[in-house]
């Protein structure tokens, strides 16, 4: 039996320490096949993504990856327990996943598992100690590691760094949907995940996007595989201000922290910035604002399809043998999805993707429609 390893990414942009990843997990994991679970037109950070799905699932089957699948965006912008389980959800509903390979900043898988099992029994110390947090005003992720620190005093700051935060919630999908799959952190080469520096072969995703917005794409010669940049010249790139009319048109949350924000700033990042508190995370907040641009009120508690974007050619029998032993419906084409599906998530994808287009390049609108996009293929 073939082993098939499970990535779960952004690729925003597919960068050398994502390569890296790749070639990682084949090599911890002895994969035959690699299959990446990836954010849709946007992202876990509350923002659309800075290139759209398709040219970053293009960019991952170049960078070693066989068969992208998609992650609803529903899900892509939920919080970090949220966008981690419906994406183990999905990798284990392909029936053919034996291994999930995750970036993380450490190796000690029995840390990770330790914070895991408390994160899922809440102990009575823990509980206690995480209420106090909150109470004096801590952020949740604060108040969390405060908890964690009271029964496992080295947890708290293993479950302070973001790429851990994300390991650990694999960790809790899989021990929740009981899927025999078995898990391999790879930790990060180069750069942290926030890291604004670029030195060396890795940069961290933030500090690439700076610097594409910025217009220096030629300077990250050095930090993205030749078929990345390639992509990426002559692209548009789409960021979360292009969406601030839309914003404004369809806010009305009334009570909630954005509120007096969103009545006297313009635009996104400048509501964002005011209305932050000591307790509530900035990215949160884009999030927030991000579910008012789509109109994400109402989510499904579970990915309801497995979505191909794209494939390479000699890897195609995968995708025979995934619609053979998936628990979920299997979509290729929009056009031919069951219609009972639209109602579960692919409407929403389908608007979801307007409104990327209709934010970055309006004159495009018509030419980008979900309905016409045929999957990539190298």
């Amino acid at each position: 039996m073939s082993r098939i390893c499970g990535i779960v990414a952004e690729y925003n942009p597919f960068h050398n320490g994502h390569k890296h990843h790749i070639a990682a997990a084949r090599q911890v994991s002895d994969a035959d096949h690699i299959i990446a679970v990836m954010s849709g037109n946007f992202v876990q950070r509350g923002e659309p993504a800075i290139v759209d799905k398709f040219t970053r699932t293009r960019m991952a089957l170049l960078g070693g990856a066989d068969l992208v699948l998609e992650l609803p965006v529903g899900f892509a912008t939920a919080s970090a327990e949220g966008f981690a389980s419906a994406a183990v959800y999905i990798l284990g509903k392909t029936g053919l996943v034996t291994d999930l390979c995750f970036g993380a900043e450490t190796h000690d898988l029995q840390s990770l598992q330790a914070i895991t099992h408390i994160l899922v029994d809440e102990p009575d110390d823990f509980k206690t100690t995480l209420r106090a947090g909150l109470a004096q005003g801590d952020s949740f992720p604060k108040a969390r590691a405060g908890a964690v620190k009271q029964i496992l005093p080295h947890g708290a700051d293993i479950i302070s760094r973001p790429n851990n935060i994300l390991a650990i919630e694999y960790l809790k999908a899989l021990a929740k949907f009981g899927f025999n799959i078995t898990p391999h952190p790879v930790p990060r080469k180069g750069a942290n995940h926030h890291d604004g520096g670029l030195d060396g072969q890795f940069a961290s995703a933030t500090a690439l996007r700076r610097e594409i917005l910025a217009g220096n794409l030629e300077d990250l010669i050095s930090f993205l595989p030749a078929s990345s940049l390639d992509l990426l010249r002559g692209q548009p790139f789409n960021q979360i201000d292009n969406f601030s009319t839309i914003f404004h048109y369809n806010y009305n949350v009334k009570g909630s922290t954005l509120e007096k924000a969103a009545e006297n700033h313009y635009p996104i990042s400048q509501v964002v910035a005011a209305a932050k508190t000591k307790n509530i995370t900035h990215t949160a907040l884009k999030r927030k604002a991000l579910s008012i641009v789509l109109d994400l009120a109402t989510l499904l508690s579970k990915p309801q399809y497995i979505r191909i974007l794209g494939f390479r050619r000699d890897k195609a029998h995968l995708i025979g043998q995934l619609e053979k032993t998936a628990g979920l419906p299997v979509i290729t084409n929009l056009k031919n999805a069951p219609k009972d599906l639209r109602g579960l998530g692919l409407d929403k994808e389908i608007e979801a993707t307007r409104l990327y287009w209709l934010a970055l390049k309006p004159q495009n609108i018509h030419g980008k429609s979900e309905l016409s996009a045929p999957m990539i293929i190298i």
